[in-house]
């Protein structure tokens, strides 16, 4: 209760957030009758958006039901971490893994494909040691289905995951081919769901867009992918002697949890790839805790973890500190005035400004929820215009976000100097200009 407690006060605010943004667009998008990837683009698999659009149209449409939401998902995957350590090894300090994720993802957006992804990763790797122990179908079934799931909502951390088990299995399970085809089979049903559209959609959208023109605006210092990767290869070392296949398993998944994030090695994407370790901390302290050696060896082992610890908490204790406003909903002021001054049903907002069209009940008068040079092709800025064009909105809005900065964003390109010959401006604060049209 006290983790679920933290959980909901450690996200009760209600930011201007564009990622959150992308998830809750398209999810608007669905409730308004579009249809994913032909009446708006997108590049990211579809559970994030129809879970929101699920929960909505169970619960009203609310910034706050998804967010709730959200964070019963965060406290389900503090279970499953907790858990993930118990089937490992039953230990009083495993209670420390679930406290450090709750307290490493203080402040972070759930509303976030990338989070969503992550309880049923979670959960499809406690299948899967439940089945190192005894071998039944079941459980073999159980972690293919979540795994399916967990490609559902992030095709990148999905097939990572699916990658590492499959391995992992040909190597435990050697000549048991049954057991794996199981495993795979049922890690297959759930993306039978992709058969709603056609292939060469999902070819182009999922796997062809975002391999050419993810990285391109996403240029990050990898300093703290090479920290990340320093810490596996000590907790690797650490562990060098262990037989347990479970551990094993989860060092093996991480190491390809981190591959999934080169494209973009930030705090975020890496703290959430970082679930296999985080299952380990109250593991790794009893190892070192039991080791006999000398207490000038053990002072060095609990200082790296130390160390460790407070890089990945630092992130999250000064956003509790400085930046944290629960229950406060951010820009309000801004989208009372866009109900005043622009009428009717369509409005655009770019380059990266997303979470506009929800929180103004407005829908994107383009197929885009985001423009970038760089990252979008010619042809998409020409296609944006020309729905400009046709669909009329009363308002364009540009927004220049502080993390705009790694885009490298070119403003002098074909939307943009549409809007600003064909609309003049009669609102702009904090890098936040709205436009009317002439």
């Amino acid at each position: 209760l006290i983790i679920l407690g933290w959980c909901f006060f450690a996200h009760a605010d209600h930011s201007f957030d564009s990622d959150e943004g992308v998830i809750l667009d398209g999810a608007w998008n669905l409730y308004n009758d579009r249809h994913l990837y032909s009446d708006f683009f997108e590049f990211i698999t579809p559970g994030s958006f129809y879970l929101i659009f699920f929960i909505w149209k169970i619960f009203g449409i609310s910034f706050w039901s998804a967010k709730i939401a959200s964070i019963l998902l965060l406290f389900l995957s503090a279970i499953g971490i907790y858990s993930i350590a118990q089937k490992i090894s039953k230990n009083k300090l495993n209670i420390l893994a679930p406290i450090f994720f709750c307290l490493a993802t203080s402040g972070l957006p759930l509303i976030n494909h990338n989070f969503y992804s992550l309880p049923f990763a979670i959960w499809a790797i406690y299948f899967l040691l439940l089945a190192l122990d005894n071998s039944k179908a079941k459980y073999f079934i159980c972690g293919g289905l979540l795994t399916g799931i967990t490609i559902l909502f992030l095709q990148t951390k999905g097939l990572a995951l699916g990658t590492a088990i499959f391995l992992f299995l040909l190597g435990w399970f050697k000549g048991r081919l049954k057991t794996i085809l199981i495993y795979l089979g049922a890690a297959l049903i759930p993306l039978l769901i992709f058969l709603f559209w056609p292939l060469q959609t999902i070819i182009n959208n999922l796997l062809i867009f975002p391999i050419n023109n993810y990285q391109q605006i996403n240029k990050v210092s990898v300093t703290s992918l090479l920290i990340s990767t320093l810490i596996l290869g000590l907790i690797v070392y650490l562990f060098r002697r262990e037989k347990n296949p479970k551990i094993w398993l989860l060092l093996i998944l991480q190491f390809f949890l981190l591959l999934t994030t080169i494209p973009l090695p930030d705090y975020y994407h890496l703290l959430i790839a970082g679930v296999p370790i985080m299952a380990l901390t109250g593991i790794i302290i009893n190892q070192i805790k039991n080791k006999a050696e000398s207490i000038y060896s053990k002072l060095a082992n609990y200082s790296i973890v130390v160390i460790t610890m407070s890089f990945v908490l630092y992130p999250a204790i000064d956003f509790l500190v400085f930046n944290f406003k629960p229950l406060v909903s951010a820009n309000r002021e801004v989208f009372v005035f866009i109900e005043n001054n622009c009428p009717g049903k369509y409005i655009y907002a770019g380059p990266f400004a997303p979470n506009v069209y929800f929180e103004s009940r407005k829908l994107n008068a383009t197929p885009y929820p985001w423009l970038l040079t760089g990252h979008n092709t010619p042809e998409q800025f020409l296609e944006a215009k020309e729905y400009l064009i046709k669909n009329e909105p009363s308002c364009a809005i540009l927004a220049y976000p502080r993390s705009q900065s790694r885009f490298n964003y070119n403003q002098d390109n074909l939307v943009e100097n549409f809007i600003r010959d064909d609309y003049y401006q009669i609102h702009g604060e904090q890098n936040f200009y709205i436009y009317k049209k002439n």
